[in-house]
């Protein structure tokens, strides 16, 4: 399933615009392997679709052009002069190639700009121009933004985890603060309260499984 996954994804046109009513490239190859249609990559034209059609094996169909318009090989440029700085592009951009502050000018980033034109329409001031570029040129900055937003996704499924791992610290903070009390209660020895905390330590290793059950065991005999 993921390698078909991947197949399909390599096969799509990486401009991440969102018109096929997912937010991006890999999740449409997700949709398709689930069962959507697999001609709304419109953007991509007869060729992705002839590509798709061979990796899924499913019956021709047509282009559905309700999902957009195909995209010649561009880019976008921001008209310094005429840039007000309201930042309704840089939020539109699905790839953040378009960077700046509020009430400054705003820049694209052409080395990952896939001309995707979802930066044009919410400009209140048509400060946005776009540029033709050779095919070559576009291929570059799609497989750029490809690995940028794979790159940004694995990101965020490793910032997920943070509030996990600061309750575990929370946890181990508070097991201590607990053992230092009865030290000083003289309720327990030093060696002893030491003991407790490292058990403690490892067994919320293994919940997390950083540590197998063995290996807890084994630990724990050494203390």
């Amino acid at each position: 399933m993921a390698e078909l996954i991947d197949l399909i994804n390599a096969s799509l046109p990486q401009y991440q615009c969102g018109r096929c009513d997912t937010p991006g490239c890999k999740p449409y190859a997700q949709s398709i392997v689930d069962g959507a249609p697999h001609n709304r990559c419109v953007p991509g034209g007869l060729d992705t679709l002839n590509k798709l059609e061979r990796i899924t094996k499913r019956a021709a169909l047509p282009l559905d052009h309700d999902y957009g318009p195909t995209l010649p090989n561009q880019i976008a440029r921001v008209v310094e002069e005429e840039c007000i700085g309201c930042k309704k592009c840089i939020d539109a951009c699905p790839v953040d190639a378009i960077v700046g502050a509020a009430n400054l000018m705003h820049v694209v980033i052409t080395d990952i700009c896939t001309g995707c034109e979802l930066c044009i329409e919410p400009c209140p001031v048509d400060c946005i121009d776009l540029l033709e570029i050779d095919e070559q040129e576009s291929l570059i900055a799609r497989e750029s933004s490809q690995k940028y937003v794979e790159l940004k996704n694995l990101l965020g499924t490793k910032r997920s985890k943070v509030p996990r791992l600061t309750q575990k610290i929370e946890l181990n903070l508070l097991m201590g603060a607990k053992i230092n009390s009865k030290i000083e209660r003289r309720d327990i020895d030093q060696k002893s309260a030491l003991q407790q905390l490292q058990k403690h330590i490892l067994e919320s290793q293994k919940i997390e499984k950083l540590l197998r059950a063995d290996q807890l065991d084994e630990l724990i005999k050494k203390l």
